[in-house]
């Protein structure tokens, strides 16, 4: 019998190994922690919550249930829904004032670049200036970041800085595009984005994305995906979604191509929680795509300890 591992002791070497310091860091790394049975599953994903909340890093969590895991742009859209453009934004613009000396100013009324200006007794317009060279020389030209990223990014920034209608209208159109909820190319023109988001280059915005994240201090990103659905072998009764055969091939395949990318993935953390038959089922497991088993199995192993630090980790009910 294969060896497994109780939650909170593997919570434990995550934390102490991963979230306190490899990703931390600039390391990234996909887990796949596989429950016994169902009743260990809440224990992970609060586990894994906690623990990377109170490390400072934004968690998001995904269900194959309403979300189309065997797409890489519809995890990216997910993930988008669940960051928060706006607040990274304005601290970008805090680590800028930070950096030309500019005191932060209270929350209030008008334009944050308005309250800058009286907050330091300073020319508006001389302050704008400033402020739009800098966000232009470390986010425009950042090469670090895909293009189309770094001028939304861009944007966002100016938005967030000019405040009023304009801002606001700016900020709606970027969050739609980002997170897929107007795929339009024709509704980011105007802004020199003339590229969707799509599977093809989904994986450019993802390591943008995480470098962004980093680039306002925050330690990376965390990704729980629960990918249990997968496993269903009929339509379900509820009106989430069912995976064919091939398209659990290709759910496999996303997963495939986030591990193999992971040295551009900096300060990225993703666990994969599936079904407990992930490890068994021929037709739908992990046996039934080779280029994933081949990446997450040790073929060499005790048979009577585990290796908590491996990519699969076999999670029991604590006794």
């Amino acid at each position: 019998m294969t060896p497994s591992i109780a939650p909170s002791d593997w919570l434990r070497f995550i934390d102490k190994e991963y979230l306190e310091t490899f990703v931390r860091d600039g390391g990234s790394s996909i887990k796949f922690a596989v429950p016994s049975d169902d009743a260990v599953r809440p224990e992970l994903f609060d586990g894994l919550t906690r623990l990377a909340q109170e490390g400072g890093y934004p968690v998001v969590t995904i269900s194959a249930v309403d979300t189309k895991i065997h797409m890489a742009d519809e995890i990216f859209f997910r993930t988008a829904q669940q960051v928060p453009w706006q607040v990274i934004s304005r601290k970008f613009l805090s680590k800028i004032a930070a950096e030309l000396g500019y005191a932060w100013p209270d929350t209030g009324d008008g334009s944050l670049a308005l309250r800058l200006a009286e907050k330091n007794q300073v020319d508006p317009k001389m302050l704008s200036i400033d402020f739009k060279k800098a966000i232009a020389n470390k986010v425009l030209k950042e090469g670090k970041l895909s293009r189309d990223f770094r001028v939304a990014m861009t944007h966002l920034c100016l938005a967030e800085l000019s405040g009023g209608q304009e801002g606001e209208t700016t900020l709606q159109i970027l969050t739609d595009w980002l997170t897929g909820r107007n795929r339009a190319v024709s509704a980011v023109k105007p802004y020199h984005i003339f590229r969707r988001i799509a599977r093809t280059n989904a994986r450019f915005f993802f390591e943008s994305m995480v470098r962004w994240l980093r680039a306002v201090d925050y330690p990376g990103l965390v990704i729980l995906l629960d990918n249990q659905r997968i496993m269903q072998q009929r339509k379900p009764e509820d009106p989430g979604l069912f995976y064919s055969k091939a398209a659990v091939m290709d759910a496999y395949e996303v997963l495939r191509k986030f591990i193999d990318d992971a040295d551009n993935l900096e300060g990225f953390f993703m666990v994969v929680i599936p079904d407990p038959g992930f490890l068994e089922d021929l037709a739908r497991g992990l046996n039934s795509y080779a280029a994933l088993k081949h990446r997450v199995i040790d073929e060499v192993h005790d048979r009577n300890l585990v290796n908590p630090l491996a990519s699969l980790a076999r999670i029991r009910a604590a006794t």
